[in-house]
């Protein structure tokens, strides 16, 4: 190294990643007393993806000590989902069946912002806009050392216990051994739309289409957000990142070209990754641990990723309290067989609701969520039944 470290501090538990994950569960854990550091590489300076909130992320919220935080945010009310799926008239499923009434759209990015602030303010240490460029294990635990972005100032961090918040890509704990099963190949193709009537559309779309499915929502001020989730190598083929030709798929939809024919694109599409996985990790002893996508990345369609990551966080939270209390490891094989009845779930969730769409059974995407379903009849168990069902992709 070119440029001195400097010393930082010594602490319980580094996050690494300030998502919904990283953020709930650094808050939950410095509630607790443990003395957390909260490391994310930007500032939320950027988009991010994940707009809409299920229901049950109120809740959640709440128990996390950040309702009032939360409706700061003004965030829009969700009143349902309005799905072309499997037939050609849509279904509305209405979020007033829940117990907490509605759903909500949020900015991404302020929302995040919200969470980590959330675990600054309950005590954990935030290195907001800092990398990780290494890490060691140490007879106590491990040695980061973190890298301001965009500058020559490096930090040194020592912590007992390490925990991958980076999302479905999972960059710690890839550097730590452990395998990404990836279970599809699913990306995203987006536009930001401005000048939408969200009064009028305040509510999330979903319409399938033979190269995938497209989804579309209103976002806070008057914006609206659409996109094309299909396979990587279709997505090539598709040239969806093109905005010629991603006008003209968008233009073979009804509902999804419909809602906005009034609003204007911000800019051309964007492809960011949607795939799922599932961390797979051959030893069950180092001091670390991976929570939300880092863990387990669903498919969107599930409408379940923040919730789970929330959920996520307080289990991981539960057993890294447990490990710090009695200086064991053996929580973490729990935790992992935690995860692993989760993704079975989830597993069998999706290939259900996929197999609801038979109309276009034989083009390439829906064609390989059908041989999901095959798959996942078969009598496997975990993590064998993992790698089945990614062999189909």
């Amino acid at each position: 190294m070119t440029s001195a470290v400097a010393n930082s501090g010594s602490f319980d538990v580094a996050v690494i990643g300030a998502g919904p994950a990283g953020s709930a569960i650094a808050r939950r854990l410095a509630l607790r007393g443990a003395r957390v550091a909260l490391v994310e590489r930007t500032r939320f300076e950027a988009p991010r993806m994940g707009e809409s909130l299920a229901p049950a992320a109120l809740p959640l919220l709440t128990a996390l000590g950040l309702r009032e935080e939360f409706f700061a945010l003004k965030p829009m009310r969700s009143f349902g989902t309005r799905s072309c799926w499997g037939e050609e008239t849509p279904a509305v499923h209405s979020h007033l069946m829940s117990p907490w009434g509605c759903g909500w759209h949020v900015d991404r990015a302020s929302f995040d912002r919200m969470l980590a602030e959330g675990a600054r303010n309950a005590g954990a240490k935030a290195f907001f806009g800092m990398s990780l460029a290494a890490f060691t294990s140490t007879r106590r635990g491990w040695q980061l050392v973190l890298h301001e972005t965009g500058a020559e100032k490096k930090l040194s961090v020592s912590t007992s216990l390490l925990i991958d918040a980076t999302g479905r890509t999972a960059r710690c704990s890839t550097q730590l051994g452990a395998q990404r099963v990836l279970l599809d190949r699913l990306v995203a193709a987006f536009v930001r739309f401005d000048k939408a009537d969200t009064d009028r559309e305040g509510y999330v779309l979903v319409e399938t289409a033979p190269e995938g499915w497209w989804y579309s929502a209103p976002l806070p001020g008057s914006s609206m957000i659409a996109m094309l989730m299909t396979d990587s190598d279709l997505c090539r083929n598709l040239k969806a990142a093109s905005i010629d030709s991603w006008r003209a798929l968008i233009r073979t939809t009804v509902l999804t070209q419909s809602r906005l024919t009034q609003a204007h694109e911000c800019a051309a599409p964007m492809v960011c990754s949607a795939v799922s996985h599932r961390l797979q990790r051959s030893e069950r002893c180092r001091p670390w641990l991976a929570v939300g996508d880092a863990a387990l990345a669903v498919d969107p369609i599930s409408g379940s990723g923040v919730v789970r990551a929330l959920r996520t966080a307080e289990a991981g939270a539960v057993t890294i309290s447990a490990m710090l209390e009695r200086g064991s490891r053996a929580e973490i094989a729990d935790y992992e067989k935690e995860r692993d009845v989760e993704c079975s779930r989830y597993l069998d969730e999706r290939a259900r609701y996929y197999g609801l769409e038979s109309r276009w059974i034989e083009q390439p995407f829906w064609a390989r969520r059908h041989g999901m379903r095959a798959a996942l009849g078969r009598p496997h168990p975990q993590p064998a039944l993992v790698e089945s069902l990614a062999a189909v992709n």
